[in-house]
């Protein structure tokens, strides 16, 4: 079957004066740009049918915005909303549009802007399909990204890369890293798109194609075990150390992405409802105290940011205690490759569970057409940290989110 690739971006202008989200801690709005937030689009056509996937260099979306957009862009692009997507990077250097425990609504003032960029850049992409293949290429990258909390702490982190080629030439590359882009911290003013715009622009320089880098199973992933400094300069040099391994990946042979045998099929629960954690006690403070103390005392930056944001979550857990949790949760089958969006931050540990029970390559994408807040798997409960102590959802979710997203590609293969 004839399978056609395009591409497009949009520059989103972010100006002066902007509340910036991600950081509880920041204070202070944007005081100019380090580097322009862009809304990049891919789009694959297989015959009738249609894929579209917008990534964003959002902190998140939310479900006001992300309906209404998939909508319109079924229409103009001429197939069915459950084909078309919107991820946010989770860039925390971005303005503040609903990134909430539970779910925001988006500003107003933000609502006309983004949905036009999304069309811009949806509409350039199909305008620049050609014909092409795809394959998708499958492996881990080290010193970029670990775990930041668990027994066992992983410093590597798995990859998917979707390669689009004419033959021998690679035209781009749509990389699933699932690293939160936070090198900047809560200090800076500066908009920018962090590690994912540094890691998009390293790619593409030495590709010499396009390059787009959605967000992946980043709950308790981020760059923390491994970045050196909190500066602008250190963008640079992770996002060169993670495009060398991500272009060595696409380098090596794929897994072709056969449209012809397995048609391209998409499917969506745009409210799965998750246990909630309204009658659970927040969590005692003075412990945590404790261990931050004596962080401090050892010196180690890692475990007293750990104990800080334990500490923020612990503060703030009152907030995300609501007793309805309604998750998104998309699926795409490209060929052999299944792909889950989950409009909130799985745990790394939960894509692990969606591999072993789908055949065939599988990537989880979070920050997709919703955001819940974070999804830690049931083993994480017993942890005292941040990501567990602010989540909305109780033990037990994230695997039912699981079942559902597993449900939801055997009907794409029906």
């Amino acid at each position: 079957m004839s399978v056609r690739i395009g591409h497009g971006r949009a520059v989103l202008d972010v100006p002066v004066g902007t509340p910036l989200g991600g950081y509880a801690a920041r204070a202070g709005t944007s005081t100019g740009t380090l580097d322009a937030l862009e809304v990049h689009a891919v789009t694959i056509s297989a015959g009738p049918r249609r894929f579209a996937w917008v990534v964003a260099d959002l902190p998140a979306v939310n479900t006001d915005l992300a309906g209404p957009l998939l909508s319109r862009l079924a229409g103009s692009l001429r197939t069915c909303p459950e084909l078309v997507w919107l991820s946010a990077t989770h860039t925390h250097s971005g303005p503040e549009v609903g990134c909430h425990p539970g779910g925001g609504r988006t500003p107003p003032e933000w609502t006309s802007p983004l949905l036009r960029t999304g069309e811009r850049a949806a509409a350039r992409a199909m305008i620049a399909e050609v014909p092409g293949q795809l394959t998708v290429h499958k492996g881990l990258i080290g010193d970029v990204g670990g775990q930041r909390s668990g027994p066992s702490p992983r410093a590597d982190v798995p990859v998917t890369v979707l390669a689009a080629r004419n033959r021998e030439l690679v035209l781009g590359v749509l990389v699933v890293l699932p690293v939160h882009p936070t090198v900047l911290g809560a200090d800076n003013l500066l908009v920018s798109a962090d590690l994912a715009g540094a890691v998009r622009r390293a790619v593409a320089a030495r590709l010499g194609g396009w390059a787009v880098v959605a967000t992946g199973a980043a709950g308790d992933v981020s760059t923390r075990p491994h970045r050196r400094e909190q500066r602008p300069g250190e963008l640079d040099r992770l996002g060169a150390l993670a495009a060398e391994q991500i272009l060595a990946l696409v380098r090596k042979p794929g897994t072709p992405v056969d449209l012809g045998r397995r048609p391209l099929a998409g499917a969506r629960t745009w409210s799965l409802a998750l246990p909630g954690r309204a009658g659970e006690p927040v969590p005692e403070t003075r412990a945590i105290r404790e261990r931050l103390d004596a962080a401090r005392r050892t010196g180690d930056p890692v475990a007293v940011r750990e104990a800080e944001t334990a500490l923020q979550g612990a503060e703030l857990a009152a907030s995300a205690r609501i007793g309805d949790p309604r998750l998104v949760v998309s699926a795409v089958q490209l060929g052999e490759l299944g792909m889950i969006g989950f409009g909130g931050e799985p745990y790394l540990a939960v894509e692990t569970a969606l591999e072993s029970e789908v055949d065939g390559p599988i990537t989880l994408v979070g920050y997709t057409s919703g955001y819940l807040g974070y999804l830690p798997g049931a083993a994480a409960y017993d942890t005292d940290v941040y990501e567990v102590n602010i989540s909305p959802v109780a033990a037990g979710g994230a695997e039912l989110a699981v079942s559902e997203a597993v449900r939801l590609l055997r009907a794409c293969s029906v």
